[in-house]
């Protein structure tokens, strides 16, 4: 459990110490009934104040990540017991984690196509064919492009009428706002538009049908051209 101090900066420590316990824990590494380092232990250990410590570890507990007992220090909770989902800016560091990311994004939004497709109304399929029409409309302003093409997304989680589709496919797709902006910066414009005004409409098409088969594989085949386009 170390923590380079000359790789993390000054501003946010916090947060980042937080950060760095939070993906130990997601990924196994520390397990739940883990007993963290004390605050002296764990200061030494990554070159940062003790009050830095008591900060980071009073987040995870506020997510319900760690829990303290009392005279005997803080331990690692299930993280089926979190609070709440976080991802610190810096947990997003390399492109496999975007990778990873547009994974989750990739099954979440298939399934939200699919149930779209049955519990769609008429007044979800008017928002998405807004959205459709402009993503038309953009021209070379790349950052209402995507602001657009994610309303889209939005609006088809929306139709599924169930609000934990929405909040989570929201939450990971501000994660990706910014990575789909800069690899847009990267491409043709013009062509990248027009193929995926083609595959929105598609989805919209198979939604507008109630086929949630047809809609699950259209989402599907969209979000696997998207990556790849993208670089991701």
């Amino acid at each position: 459990m170390d923590i380079n101090p000359n790789k993390v900066s000054r501003q946010g420590l916090p947060s980042q110490v937080a950060a760095f316990v939070r993906f130990e824990i997601l990924r196994g590494t520390l397990k739940p009934g883990d007993r963290l380092p004390t605050e002296q232990e764990f200061s030494a250990q990554h070159g940062v104040s003790r009050a830095v410590i008591r900060e980071a570890i009073a987040k995870l507990r506020h997510e319900g990540l760690v829990v303290s007992r009392q005279g005997i220090g803080a331990f690692v909770a299930s993280p089926e017991a979190a609070n709440s989902l976080t991802l610190e800016p810096n947990s997003l560091a390399v492109p496999e984690d975007y990778r990873h990311l547009y994974e989750l994004r990739l099954m979440l939004e298939t399934g939200a196509a699919e149930l779209a497709a049955i519990q769609r109304t008429d007044e979800d399929l008017a928002e998405m064919a807004r959205c459709i029409d402009n993503l038309a409309e953009v021209k070379d302003l790349h950052s209402a492009y995507v602001e657009t093409d994610i309303a889209f997304h939005r609006a088809v989680a929306g139709a599924t009428k169930n609000p934990f589709v929405s909040l989570f496919i929201a939450f990971v797709d501000v994660k990706l706002k910014e990575s789909i902006l800069m690899a847009l910066r990267s491409l043709d414009f013009t062509r990248t538009q027009a193929i995926a005004h083609g595959e929105h409409q598609r989805i919209f098409e198979a939604i507008q049908a109630r086929d949630p088969a047809a809609a699950a594989a259209a989402m599907r085949s969209h979000l696997t051209n998207s990556s790849r386009r993208l670089g991701l």
